[in-house]
């Protein structure tokens, strides 16, 4: 475990150190020589950089005089494949901590990074794959603007979808399991089974997209999830050990940011609507 950063004065941290020597000082050994996760977060950030231009910019250009696909076959294709994916990490992540009994998230201490035992780096596998998969999550919203579907492209929806992977490549990068990053993982697939259950149907066209009078749940199934994120993440900040510290505070704002967009989407979306009814 790499303490280091932690005794470093405010005013010797540069853009060297934050930019790259971080990475290398708290970067767990064990993932790094994964793609993605090799030295610094350039490649990451680089390519959520591009996911923002184009789909708030250069798509929308590009589709300005061009008719919106439809896509319905291949979006029906996605969205399935993405529950089995998520039911699959979910499966794996409970049978891997022996159904529950050993997910220890109340313990805060961070994990040893010289464990290569059998299970944790199979558990240290797990967590890059569902990286891989915040990122193919991205192309959810590429579908939107294909299909010119601007006004789903929101700053909520472009933030979410941003700022997740770069979380989960902080997280992974200096502790892949352990904590919150077992908690994040085990409560996220669970909503998105849920998420792309809904937009399975969706895709089927209007004849079933009638019945799905249950859309304004899943947002409440995401905010009861940021609320559990929020609690969490004060016991985190308190009695966490070993993490550098923009650890606990990112884990400390990011959920109540996230409940506070949720709710005043739900909000705006629902409660206005039925009392302007």
């Amino acid at each position: 475990m790499n303490i280091i950063a932690d005794y470093i004065p405010v005013s010797s941290v540069s853009p060297q150190y934050l930019l790259h020597d971080f990475w290398e000082l708290e970067g767990d050994p064990r993932i790094g020589n994964h793609p993605f996760f090799r030295g610094g977060p350039w490649t990451t950030w680089s390519l959520i950089a591009f996911y923002i231009y184009f789909v708030k910019d250069l798509g929308p250009k590009l589709m300005k005089n061009v008719r919106p696909f439809g896509l319905r076959r291949l979006m029906l294709i996605y969205n399935l494949s993405m529950i089995w994916v998520n039911a699959w990490f979910f499966y794996q992540i409970v049978w891997i901590h022996n159904f529950g009994r050993d997910l220890r998230l109340y313990e805060f201490e961070r994990p040893d990074s010289r464990d290569t035992s059998p299970q944790t780096m199979k558990i240290i596998s797990l967590a890059y794959l569902f990286f891989l998969s915040k990122l193919v999550d991205l192309i959810e919203t590429v579908f939107f603007v294909l299909r010119k579907k601007h006004n789903q492209i929101s700053n909520l929806h472009v933030y979410h979808h941003s700022i997740v992977p770069v979380l989960a490549h902080l997280s992974i990068k200096v502790s892949p399991f352990g904590g919150p990053a077992t908690l994040f993982p085990l409560l996220n697939t669970l909503v998105h089974i849920v998420m792309y259950t809904y937009y399975a149907l969706s895709a089927l066209g209007p004849s079933v997209q009638k019945y799905l009078w249950w859309k304004r749940y899943i947002t409440q199934i995401q905010l009861i999830q940021f609320i559990i994120f929020s609690i969490y993440s004060i016991f985190f900040f308190v009695y966490q050990r070993g993490y550098p510290k923009i650890f606990p505070y990112l884990g400390l704002c990011q959920p109540p940011l996230f409940f506070y967009m949720f709710w005043s989407f739900y909000r705006q979306s629902y409660v206005r609507k039925s009392k302007s009814q």
